[in-house]
C-alpha cells in the first residue's frame, strides 16, 4: 500500500506573506524607476524651454535697445546733412546726454577728421585709419572694440570697451559728406543684459569672432565648452536647436545663432544662453519626492491590509491543516469548524465528518470488548 505524502501546510501564511512583500517591493521600485525617469525627462525638457524662452526674450530686449540707438543715429545722420556747425555740435552733445549709454558722437569729414564731437573732444583728430570709419563711407556697420582708451580717461590710461555704430551722412544735394559715429559703451550693453538675465534666469555669454568674451553675466566666468563653440563656429541656422545640453559640469547650454537681428548689421558675436541653476524652481524635486513618498506608503498599507486579509483568510485553513494531518496519523481529534471562509468551513464540515466516520460507535466497541 502506498504511504500517502506528507505535506506540511503550516507555513502557508509565512510564504505567501514573503511572496506578498516581495511582489509590493518589486512594484514599487519599478513605479519608482519609471516616476524618477519621467520626472528627469520632464526636466530637461522644461530647462530646454526656460533657455530658449529666455534667450529669446533677451534677445528681443538687447535688439530693441539696440535698435532705438541705430535708429537715433540715422536720425541724427539725416539732420545734420545741411546743418550749420553750431547745430552740428548740439546734436553731438545731445547724443551723449541722453542715458549714457552712447560714451561719445562725433562727425568725421571725408579725410577723417572729426569736424564735431562730444564735449568738443577729439576734434580735429585723424581717425581714416579706423575701421568704424573706413566701412560706414560705404555703408552702416557696427564694430566690436574690445578695449579702447575712453574719451573721458584719456589721461588716466583707463580701458574701456565699446562699439562704434557708424553711417554715412548724406548732404542736401544727395552726396556723402563724412560719417557720424556713435561709441556705445559694452558696459551699459553688460548692465543691460545682466538684468534681462537676471529677470528670465537666463544668462548670456558673448564672444567676438576671435573667441574673446565680450559679455558674460554669469557669477563665475568659466570656458564655454568646446564642443559648443566648434558648433557654434559652424554659424548653425537652426533656430532654436540645442548644440549642447546638460554639460559635465551641469548647465544647460543653447546656441543663439539668431540673437541679433538680421535688421542690424552682423558684427561678429557669438552668443551662448545659459541656463542659470540658482533661479530654478525647485518644485519638480518636491513633486517627485511627493509622488515617490505616495507610492511608499501606497504599497506600505496595501501590504499591510493584503497580509492582514491573508492572516484572516489562511489562519483557520492552517488550523484545518494541522487538524487533518492529525486525523491522518490516527489521532481521534474533532476539528473545530470554522466560518472564516466559504471554503473553510466546507473544510471543517468535510473534516468532521470525516472524523465521525473514522471514529467506532459505541456498540461497535462494547461487542468487540465481549469477543
Amino acid at each position: 500500500m502506498r504511504a500517502p505524502r506528507n505535506l506540511d501546510l503550516s507555513g502557508i501564511f509565512l510564504r505567501t506573506a514573503i511572496a506578498m512583500v516581495l511582489i509590493v517591493v518589486a512594484t514599487a521600485a519599478f513605479v519608482t524607476e519609471v516616476v524618477s525617469k519621467q520626472a528627469l525627462e520632464f526636466q530637461k525638457s522644461i530647462e530646454h524651454k526656460l533657455v530658449l524662452r529666455g534667450a529669446d526674450a533677451v534677445a528681443l530686449s538687447f535688439n530693441t535697445a539696440l535698435t532705438r540707438e541705430w535708429d537715433s543715429l540715422h536720425a541724427v545722420a539725416k539732420s545734420i546733412g545741411s546743418a550749420s556747425q553750431e547745430d552740428m555740435n548740439k546734436f553731438m552733445d545731445a547724443v551723449a546726454q541722453t542715458g549714457g549709454q552712447v560714451a561719445w558722437a562725433g562727425f568725421a569729414s571725408l579725410d577723417g577728421t572729426i569736424k564735431s564731437g562730444s564735449n568738443r573732444l577729439q576734434e580735429g583728430t585723424n581717425i581714416s585709419a579706423k575701421q568704424w570709419f573706413r566701412d560706414g563711407l560705404r555703408r552702416p556697420s557696427i564694430e566690436t572694440i574690445t578695449e579702447a582708451g575712453t574719451v573721458e580717461n584719456e589721461r588716466t590710461g583707463e580701458l574701456e570697451r565699446y562699439l562704434n555704430l557708424s553711417t554715412p551722412v548724406i548732404g542736401p544735394h544727395g552726396q556723402t559728406m563724412g560719417v557720424l559715429v556713435y561709441r556705445l559703451r559694452i558696459e551699459w550693453v553688460r548692465s543691460f543684459l545682466l538684468k534681462a538675465s537676471s529677470d528670465l534666469g537666463v544668462d548670456v555669454v558673448i564672444q567676438d569672432v576671435n573667441g574673446d568674451f565680450v559679455i558674460d553675466t554669469r557669477h563665475t566666468v568659466k570656458p564655454i565648452p568646446e564642443n559648443l563653440t566648434a558648433s557654434a563656429s559652424l554659424r548653425s541656422n537652426s533656430s532654436g536647436a540645442f548644440h549642447l545640453v546638460g554639460d559635465t559640469n551641469g548647465d544647460t547650454y543653447a546656441y543663439a545663432p539668431n540673437f541679433v537681428w538680421k535688421s542690424l548689421p552682423a558684427f561678429g558675436w557669438r552668443v551662448f544662453a545659459v541656463l542659470r541653476q540658482d533661479n530654478m524652481s525647485n518644485d519638480l524635486p518636491v513633486l517627485t519626492e511627493v509622488t515617490l513618498s505616495t507610492v511608499a506608503v501606497a504599497a506600505l498599507g496595501m501590504l499591510i491590509v493584503t497580509l492582514v486579509f491573508l492572516k484572516l483568510l489562511l489562519r483557520p485553513v492552517e488550523r484545518l491543516a494541522k487538524t487533518a494531518e492529525s486525523i491522518a496519523n490516527g489521532n481521534r481529534v474533532f476539528p473545530e469548524e470554522t466560518t472564516s471562509s466559504r471554503e473553510a468551513a466546507s473544510l471543517s464540515s468535510a473534516l468532521a465528518i470525516i472524523q465521525s466516520r473514522l471514529m467506532p460507535l459505541p456498540s461497535d466497541t462494547h461487542s468487540k470488548e465481549a469477543h
